[in-house]
Order: structure tokens, then C-alpha cells, then sequence
């Protein structure tokens, strides 16, 4: 992975061959390829992207950003975390073909990003297909929906570089590991396709049907053995291959395996294929919406040191002071975990105040084998919060708790909206825990809510 090797290079076409073409150069395409160009690829602070869209995909659908989950802008996403539909402010260049600057596009949310299982990253742009094409004459790239093959001749545009890479598929690794991530069914490039730092981000693209099969993540720097910037291919007995100089990217088909019939990511649909995915069976170990009491216990270890807005069970009601501050609804049901759901006199009467609030679940005994915790939250504040402020998830295991999941403030307004948190536990397997849910308002006094709902374990 290789964001913080980034480097900038000149605005060349170079083949893996060593051959340097012009940008615009259709020579390269044979008779019914496609010609490979910088079209609809994005270039970002630290990384390449690209302009995407499903093959369900409608113009009035907002435009999507695709990028690897190490490109996230708060840095690498910790093994087994998900991040889902968390509101964004990143941008990014638009380029054409030739690699001219077209203009400036924006998020509003990540939708789905992570790098356990693979290592991807999908933003909602703020405008829509149509308006992006009628503003910068540019086309979204298609995401394939079938698994790449191998053999395959496909091409890797770069943004940050404004270079493409001549490749092809050399195959698929069932097992690829680099440092705490572990991705499956990897993309093998061919030999001397030596993509380099600052590519992470980059769509492969088939040079046939000119979709995008997968996306480019990282290469194996200096011999190392599954340490970062240095993967390693797994076998199943354990045994590991290192191959120096090999890259290699991570599908990109799996996205259209989570798709709902409003062609939005929902990872409960059969045979999604993200991590934190539900749909494709297995067994609810806990699950709790709040609707009846199951236990959980309030400030449990007696060291709470807030003096407002404590965790309860209840029907939430909305404040707001500008933004919406406190929800008033919840993903299901009536009622919530909430810190303090009355609204008060004004926004700042219930909300967090004078330290932290903590909640805490009956015991939990964990099956063995592969274990996610799933549950809907929310942090909100106005812009006198600071990073002292903080929203949190831990385990409980005998004397020892382990943070899973945390949310910190920043120096911002930020609107109360649920989303989706997938946290891998399958390092509890076999143990008996708690979940422990913490909010504060740490250091100077602030405006902070927040809220939990659909918290829930899946053995799978």
C-alpha cells in the first residue's frame, strides 16, 4: 500500500514494456480494444481514483468515487472495521483522456470503504451521471458485474500520475496478506506490470469491454514477508510466497453483489460478498433493537464522570441548533440507545456534558469461528467540540477491554445521521464478553449526542 510513498512523475503513457506513448495515442488499440486513456479517472490529495458507475446505475443517480480503503482520508481502516455511509467532504480532479484537468468533483458520503476482505473505498459524488456529462463531457467507467479473467489484457490509469500501465491478469490469490489485512481472491499482475507509489487508487480497467474488473492496491517493495508494502500470497496450510516487484489489485464485482432494487449497497442481500455482509446467512448470536429491555447496565464500573446526558433506553426525541443535533428517529422500531432522549428546554439542556457516559451489555458468550459485530450509530456536535470528544465501542473480555470501533469530535458542525459499523471479532471467538458503549464531552464544555440501535453479533 503505497499513499505515503507517493511521488510525482511526468504526465507520460508508459506501457510495461518501457514504451512511452502519448496520452491520446489510439495506436495502442487493436481493432475492436478499446483504447486506453485517463477518461473518468479522478485524481486525489494522496491517491488515484475514478469516476464509477453500476451497470443498474441511472443518470439521475448521483455519481460514485472509487478509490482503495488505505486512500480513506482519516488513513488506513483497522482490520475488520467497516465504514458505511459516513458523511465526507473529499474531493478530487476530474481528468480527460489526455490527462487535462477537467474540474473539481465532491462527496458527500463514504458508502461503503474497508480493507478487510478486499480493500476498496466508494464515495456518493454531490451531483449526478447526467450533470457530470453535461458539465465535463465525461462518461462514469462500469463496474463489471462478473469476476475477472485471467489472461486478461487490461490497463491501469493513474490519476495522481497521469501514466497508464499496459498489464494484464496473471491469474488470482486466494490468500493475500500485507501487515494486520488479510484480502481474498487478490488480482495477480503479470510479470514487469511495475506499477509504482501513489497508483494506489487506480481502476483496472478490461482493455475488451473497457469496465472495470478491479482495482490497484499494492506491490511488494523490498522481499519482505507480509509486512507493509510488502504482500505475501497464503496458502491454505499457512505457508507463505514472496514475490518482490509483484503487484497486484482487488476485485471490484463484489460490489454489484450487494446491491438492492434502489441499486443502493446493502449488505444484507443474499450472496453479498463485502465483509460485514449478513445476507448470505450464518447465525445471529445476539441481536438487540432496543424495542424490550435485554440488560444492559449503565455506567457499569461506577467510573462514569459526565454529569448530563446518560445512555437510556427510550424513544428519542430530535434537537437541533442549526444541524440536526440529537435524532428523533430510529433505523427500527420505537426506541434507541440514546444519551439522554428527551430534547429539554434547548438543544444543549440533555446533551453529553462534564465527562464520559458509559453503557454497557449483559454477558455475551461467543461461538467459535467467524464472528461480526454489526450496529447502527450516530456522534453528533456543533463546531465547539474538539478531538477529546469521542464516540466509542469496546469489548469486555474478563479484565480486559479492547476499543473496536471509535468516533472522535473535530472542531466542526456535525449533523446526528445513523450509519452502519461492521467490526470483525472473530479474535473473541470461544470467549464470554460485553459491549461496552461510551460518549463524552471531554476537555471544554460542547454540544454532543449520540445514539445506537440494531446492535448484532453473526457467526457466518
Amino acid at each position: 500500500m503505497w499513499q505515503k510513498l507517493a511521488r510525482t512523475l511526468g504526465a507520460l503513457v508508459l506501457c510495461s514494456s518501457g514504451v512511452a506513448l502519448a496520452p491520446s495515442s489510439p495506436a495502442a488499440a487493436e481493432p475492436g480494444i478499446q483504447a486506453a486513456s485517463l477518461a473518468s479517472t479522478i485524481a486525489l490529495s494522496n491517491c488515484s481514483a475514478s469516476l464509477v458507475r453500476f451497470p443498474s446505475s441511472l443518470d439521475t443517480d448521483r455519481g460514485l468515487m472509487l478509490t482503495n480503503g488505505h486512500c480513506f482520508e482519516g488513513g488506513f481502516i483497522n482490520n475488520g472495521v467497516v465504514i458505511q455511509n459516513r458523511a465526507s467532504t473529499r474531493s478530487g480532479t476530474l481528468l480527460s483522456s489526455t490527462g487535462a484537468n477537467l474540474g473539481t468533483v465532491r462527496a458527500d458520503t463514504v458508502l461503503y470503504g474497508t480493507m478487510t476482505g478486499t480493500d476498496v473505498l466508494l464515495y456518493r459524488l454531490t451531483t449526478t451521471y447526467a450533470s457530470i456529462r453535461t458539465s465535463f463531457g465525461t462518461t462514469a467507467l462500469t463496474l463489471s458485474a462478473t469476476h475477472p479473467v485471467a489472461g486478461t489484457s487490461m490497463y491501469i490509469p493513474s490519476s495522481f500520475h497521469k501514466r497508464i500501465w499496459n498489464c494484464s491478469i496473471n491469474g488470482f490469490v486466494p490468500t493475500l496478506r500485507e501487515s494486520q489485512w488479510t484480502w481474498h481472491d487478490s488480482i495477480r499482475y503479470n510479470v514487469g506490470c511495475d506499477t509504482i507509489p501513489g497508483t494506489s487508487g487506480t481502476p483496472v480497467v478490461d482493455l475488451n469491454s473497457n469496465q472495470v474488473v478491479g482495482i490497484n492496491n499494492t506491490l511488494n517493495e523490498n522481499g519482505q514477508n507480509c509486512t507493509l508494502d510488502n504482500p505475501c500470497e497464503v496458502d491454505p496450510d499457512g505457508t507463505t510466497h514472496v514475490f518482490p516487484g509483484q503487484a497486484y489489485g482487488q476485485e471490484t464485482y463484489w460490489f454489484n453483489t450487494c446491491l438492492n432494487s434502489a441499486r443502493t449497497i446493502d449488505l444484507t442481500v443474499p450472496g453479498c460478498l463485502l465483509f460485514g455482509a449478513s445476507g448470505g446467512g450464518g447465525t445471529t448470536v445476539f441481536s438487540d433493537n432496543f424495542e424490550t429491555s435485554l440488560g444492559w447496565t449503565t455506567n457499569p464500573n461506577g467510573t462514569d464522570t459526565a454529569t448530563s446526558g446518560l445512555w437510556e433506553r427510550g424513544d428519542p426525541e430530535a434537537t437541533t441548533s442549526g444541524v440536526t443535533l440529537q435524532v428523533g428517529t430510529t433505523p427500527s422500531g420505537t426506541n434507541d440507545l440514546v444519551t439522554a432522549r428527551l430534547a429539554g428546554a434547548s438543544a444543549g439542556a440533555n446533551d453529553v456534558d462534564g465527562g464520559v457516559t458509559s453503557v454497557q451489555s449483559p454477558a455475551i458468550t461467543l461461538p467459535t469461528g467467524t464472528l461480526t459485530l454489526s450496529f447502527a450509530w450516530y456522534l453528533a456536535h456543533l463546531n465547539n467540540a474538539t478531538s477529546d470528544d469521542f464516540f466509542r465501542v469496546s469489548v469486555v473480555a474478563g479484565t480486559m477491554s479492547t476499543v473496536v470501533f471509535t468516533q472522535a469530535g473535530a472542531a466542526a458542525n456535525r449533523a446526528g445521521s445513523f450509519a452502519t459499523a461492521s467490526v470483525n471479532l472473530s479474535s473473541f471467538a470461544g470467549q464470554t464478553i460485553r459491549l461496552r458503549i461510551e460518549a463524552a464531552d471531554n476537555a471544554t464544555g460542547s454540544l454532543v449526542e449520540a445514539g445506537v440501535d440494531d446492535v448484532r453479533i453473526v457467526r457466518s
